[in-house]
């Protein structure tokens, strides 16, 4: 309204009209507030008429937008670093992980260990654990600072491990995988099988598989398992065709050796032949149908003696070439 009666006043000023004039002093005195308001809208009538006025009201329009535009320039920033911040993190985080995995997976201890025929070989590791390697067997130990590893890739080994719930021991073949924390077994690798037998404490054995089903051939890097644990005293064994059986035995049969004993308990010829092979300059080697059910106690020293006179307790034969004896089945 204040507008409005400028607007007219300015309109009317070089005129004398006394009805116009009188309205608009009656219309300041019925509020106070409507003086206020005109001469508020006359200032800033007078202000846009002056060159100096436009020049402030520019200045002020050009400062408005320059800070809206400095604000705005500022919360883009401001969310730019966050977003940087955001990625820097998460960039940072993916490197740390993948440099712990690059950590985890460095070996911080390496043996191989081969032994001869005839030869048992203990030896104690960084860890204090004791790994006694039986005659021609063959092994690989890797430490890591997430487990201790053995791959065992021929013949038979006690592992007397000191516990370390940190890291898991663990032993590999072929087609088994023994898995353990802290105790005393062996790992006896076989044509056929691979048994593991428990002096004392807990062991979990995987049979590996492939992707297929079939028994593991190679070691690939996650090969699917089949899992079981057995205890004191307990004989386990994994089959080629990733079967797991626990047999009626002695687990202390698989000790024997460290007392210069090789002990059979219903073994068939390719055991026989794969043991004593171990401890003989010249191997011995099962041919044709496999003879079952043999049992014997021995002395390592008495292989030979042994091995002749296996034809008056089995039916069996013994055929000496250059190379091998060969132990077959009587037709």
């Amino acid at each position: 309204m204040a507008a409005r009666w400028y607007l007219r006043m300015r309109e009317h000023a070089n005129k004398q009209r006394t009805n116009e004039r009188h309205a608009f002093e009656q219309w300041l005195a019925d509020d106070p507030r409507h003086g206020a308001e005109y001469d508020s809208i006359a200032r800033a009538m007078r202000q846009l008429d002056s060159t100096e006025g436009l020049s402030s009201l520019a200045q002020a329009a050009e400062q408005h937008t320059f800070l809206t535009s400095e604000t705005r320039r500022k919360a883009k920033q401001r969310r730019l670093a966050h977003l940087m911040v955001v990625c820097f993190i998460g960039l940072a985080g993916f490197f740390s992980h993948q440099q712990y995995q690059v950590w985890q997976a460095a070996p911080v201890m390496q043996l191989a260990a081969q032994n001869p025929v005839g030869q048992i070989v203990t030896r104690t590791l960084d860890d204090g654990s004791k790994v006694t390697l039986s005659a021609k067997s063959d092994m690989e130990i890797t430490y890591y600072r997430h487990q201790r590893h053995v791959l065992l890739k021929e013949g038979e080994a006690i592992f007397e491990v000191t516990k370390d719930p940190e890291r898991p021991f663990v032993v590999e073949t072929d087609t088994a995988k023994v898995t353990v924390l802290g105790t005393r077994f062996a790992v006896n690798r076989l044509q056929q099988l691979v048994r593991v037998s428990v002096d004392h404490g807990l062991v979990r054995v995987e049979a590996k598989v492939d992707a297929n089903g079939e028994a593991a051939t190679t070691l690939p890097e996650n090969p699917p398992s089949i899992a079981r644990e057995i205890t004191n005293g307990q004989v386990l064994e994994v089959y080629a065709n990733h079967a797991m059986v626990l047999v009626n035995r002695p687990a202390s049969d698989a000790f024997a050796f460290l007392k210069g004993r090789l002990v059979f308990d219903r073994a068939d010829t390719n055991e026989i032949a794969d043991t004593v092979s171990r401890y003989r300059q010249k191997p011995v080697q099962s041919q044709g149908k496999q003879v079952r059910n043999i049992s014997a106690d021995i002395n390592i020293q008495d292989i030979d003696q042994f091995l002749h006179g296996l034809p008056n307790v089995a039916p069996v034969k013994l055929q000496d070439t250059a190379q091998y004896t060969l132990l077959k089945a009587q037709h």
